[in-house]
């Protein structure tokens, strides 16, 4: 039986080779027999061989959508290697594919039949039967589980099952059987503890928190637990109880930067930003050169429009990073915030000081000056730039872009053209030829448009003012400053 099917397979694989219309498949019949005999033969020594070619078959067909043809190979190939998992696995994603859940679920009965240890194998079994429509089943299968099984694994998976059902009280249950069986996984807490804010049991949520804050040694689990004691608080309405708790965990440990961490957090979830912000400078008063903290304090200060602590924040944290480049861009960035642009511009020329080989910085401050309507500045940027990387023309573009924005029409064809010279990908090249033939639309439709003249009236003879008029004022005209109204308006970039 096993031979035969081999045979079959052997077949249908060489009939698909042997019909490509390429000349070295041009075989004599003859030659064709002894291919098939000789595989045939290797096939029985080593049936696995096949796999990949049934794979790029499969593939194939269902590349161009021939699922049929993809599912009567696959089950061809499981009479040859019937306990194969890949094979049964893209067997049973096609039947899903038609949905065909039934075949679908016998295929992945099979699968745990063979390795029931695979966890994943039931879940993809409970959503089959699910999209089959038939709960009972899928219920039917955790519940059968948990009763045979000692895995925490199963408990939590089910768990899952059921949070997604909305049955939220069996989560529970399932759940806290995956904590007996191993009491010492701080995930299945945090899972737990999530389910009781679902259902609104506060108090028991509480009690996994206060659990973990005295058995861990885990900072970070710590942390965690001190935030969900914030959210629980919050959900009740009752954050300012909590403070005082947070307040005496403080006064107990004045050290302790975990302590002004949580109580700042609290005190922000409160929209409490002032003494947040009190706190924050308590503990880097410490003179702590934790980054957390440090960090933490200064997105307080620049979200709370505190540009003058922020400042002095980041300072302080330049100080201590002095290899941090990153932070001097954002200290530019928070100039510009305070309105101080000049600021701004002096603390870009202290970055590029300090990396003075990178475009990307050259190219950011460029896209600054563009922005402060320091074009002339912006191009000179660019320029460094690009003489920086060689192999990107997207530089030489922003000038381009920047010289339209001036009206130097001239100036922007002549980069434009440099990069269709230089280019070596087609889109660059492409895109600069667009825009060269963009400015000749542009300039041949100026140069066609008729000139308007100007046509005078004569004056109209005085004759008598209504009366409904003569009460009317003129309406009053602003004058504007010589040295604004010249003042040329900020351009935007010229980027589609």
């Amino acid at each position: 039986m096993f031979k035969r099917e081999c045979a079959i397979l052997v077949v249908f694989i060489i009939a698909i080779i042997l019909i490509l219309p390429f000349p070295a498949f041009a075989v004599e019949k003859q030659d064709k027999d002894a291919i098939l005999q000789e595989i045939g033969a290797f096939i029985d020594k080593a049936p696995n061989a096949i796999r990949p070619v049934i794979f790029s078959i499969a593939d194939e067909y269902v590349r161009v959508n021939k699922i049929d043809e993809a599912i009567a190979l696959y089950e061809k190939a499981l009479k040859i290697l019937p306990s194969n998992e890949d094979l049964l696995g893209r067997l049973a994603s096609l039947y899903n594919r038609k949905e065909d859940y039934l075949k679908s679920a016998d295929i992945y009965k099979k699968m745990i039949e063979l390795k029931p240890e695979n966890i994943w194998y039931y879940n993809v079994l409970s959503d089959t039967y699910k999209n089959a429509k038939l709960d009972d089943k899928a219920i039917a299968l955790w519940e059968d589980l948990m009763k045979k099984s000692n895995n925490p694994d199963i408990f939590v998976q089910a768990a899952n099952f059921y949070n997604n059902r909305n049955n939220t009280e069996g989560a529970v249950l399932a759940v806290k059987k995956a904590i007996e069986l191993k009491p010492d996984n701080a995930a299945y807490q945090q899972t737990l503890e999530s389910y009781y804010i679902k259902l609104e049991k506060f108090s028991d949520a509480e009690a996994i928190c206060n659990k973990i804050l005295t058995s861990t040694k885990d900072t970070w689990m710590k942390g965690w637990a001190d935030s969900e004691l914030i959210n629980i608080y919050k959900k009740q309405n009752k954050l300012p109880e909590l403070a005082v708790r947070f307040e005496k965990d403080l006064a107990q440990a004045p050290k302790e930067l975990s302590g002004y961490r949580k109580l700042a957090e609290l005190y922000q979830r409160n929209n409490e930003r002032d003494k947040a912000i009190e706190v924050y400078e308590k503990a880097v008063g410490l003179g702590s050169d934790d980054k957390d903290i440090n960090m933490r304090f200064l997105d307080l200060c620049e979200n709370s429009e505190r540009f003058d602590k922020a400042e002095a924040q980041i300072k302080r944290i330049i100080a201590s990073n002095p290899q941090d480049f990153y932070l001097y861009e954002r200290l530019a960035n928070i100039f510009v915030k305070a309105k101080k642009v000049d600021e701004a511009k002096k603390t870009w020329q202290q970055l590029l000081e300090k990396v003075p080989n990178d475009a990307g910085t050259f190219l950011r401050f460029g896209d600054r000056l563009n922005e402060w309507g320091d074009t002339n500045e912006a191009i000179q940027q660019y320029r460094k730039a690009q003489s920086l990387d060689t192999h990107s023309l997207r530089y030489t573009m922003r000038v381009a872009d920047l010289l339209v924005n001036q009206g130097k029409i001239e100036d922007a064809k002549k980069e434009l053209n440099d990069i269709i010279a230089k280019a070596t990908d087609d889109w660059t090249k492409k895109e600069a030829e667009r825009k060269v033939k963009d400015l000749e639309v542009k300039r041949k439709e100026a140069v066609s448009l008729p000139s308007t003249a100007v046509v005078t009236s004569p004056k109209a003879q005085p004759g008598p003012v209504p009366k409904e008029k003569i009460k009317q004022k003129a309406p009053s005209v602003k004058t504007v400053p010589a040295e604004k109204a010249t003042k040329p308006a900020k351009k935007k970039g010229w980027f589609r």
